[in-house]
């Protein structure tokens, strides 16, 4: 069933797709900003600039976007969440960390850290909690999500299985975003129209937000 499951996947990945084409001033903009704002962004320049380019592609695609021009770089840039190099609100605000603050960051899984550190941040100043970061400050954002992830999994039903080897994984992850990681995860296998989520499609998922940083898109990340 496992290697139906992977034919299958391969064969889709086979099929023509419409390409997503740039218009020359959109994919230099992207460039720009993003790395204008990579050291807000806590990545380096180089990196920046292809979250930037793979988080606009991604929407794009998602909304059988064909052209991207200027506009549409501007929506992605103001619907994608602080921290990210290319949303508007980067660099609008500075912050500094504790020791103590980084080292528990460093216990956060690598493929949603800087993710972790921009939320954070952001809940910081929404909520007014000062500019120095502190793990006091993380467990206020932790406590938000942990609140939402365990929602989440309160009122998950299993519409779709996991494999064995899927779900150890799952329960490997910090309790506070396991929740949201289902609801991605399964999002994921659900738009490529498996009927399981095995480690494939754990992996997928993983390399897209890896690869774009756009986590802040609720079909597929965090809020």
């Amino acid at each position: 069933m496992g290697d139906k499951r992977r034919e299958q996947r391969a064969s889709e990945d086979e099929q023509p797709r419409c390409p997503v084409h740039w218009d020359g001033l959109a994919r230099e903009g992207v460039s720009d900003t993003a790395r204008r704002n990579a050291a807000w962004s806590h990545v380096d320049a180089a990196q920046a600039a292809l979250m930037a380019q793979h988080a606009v592609e991604q929407r794009a695609t998602d909304r059988n976007v064909d052209q991207i021009d200027t506009e549409f770089v501007s929506r992605v840039g103001r619907k994608l969440g602080y921290g990210h190099p290319l949303s508007d609100k980067t660099g609008t605000l500075e912050f500094t960390w504790t020791p103590e603050a980084e080292a528990r960051l460093e216990q956060v899984p690598e493929f949603c850290r800087e993710m972790t550190r921009w939320r954070v941040e952001w809940t910081a100043h929404k909520k007014n909690l000062g500019t120095t970061i502190t793990p006091a400050i993380m467990e206020t954002k932790f406590d938000m999500w942990g609140a939402a992830s365990r929602a989440m999994e309160e009122r998950h039903e299993d519409t779709i299985p996991w494999t064995a080897s899927a779900r150890a994984r799952l329960a490997r992850l910090p309790e506070f975003v396991r929740g949201q990681v289902i609801q991605a995860v399964e999002g994921n296998a659900q738009r490529h129209g498996l009927d399981c989520v095995d480690d494939a499609c754990v992996d997928d998922t993983v390399a897209r937000w890896t690869a774009s940083g756009d986590f802040h898109e609720g079909k597929f990340g965090f809020r």
